[in-house]
């Protein structure tokens, strides 16, 4: 993977797509359910881990309904992360319990 420090098309939506918030008081900006869920199989594709792939499994199982499945296809196309979102997706994958 090549890392530059220009920010690339998905990184750039992101960014636009991000939500304001008050967090303990504090005006912040978090990033949409559908762009937590892709960063984490991003990463999970540098370094595999359970943890990735079940924290991405608990924000859909939370989100369900509400995600924008376009939007996460078209991304996840795009990114190289299609079969790892359809397991999510489709239940293949689920959250961890703790």
């Amino acid at each position: 993977m090549k890392w530059s420090t220009k920010p690339d098309p998905f990184d750039k939506e992101m960014l636009r797509r991000r939500v304001g918030a008050t967090l303990l008081g504090e005006a912040a900006w978090i990033a949409t359910a559908e762009d937590v869920i892709l960063h984490k199989l991003l990463w999970n594709r540098i370094t595999p881990s359970d943890r990735q792939m079940g924290d991405a499994a608990g924000v859909v199982a939370v989100q369900a309904g509400a995600l924008d499945s376009g939007y996460l296809r078209r991304w996840a196309r795009e990114l190289s992360l299609i079969n790892a979102l359809e397991d999510l997706l489709s239940g293949k994958i689920r959250p961890k319990r703790t």
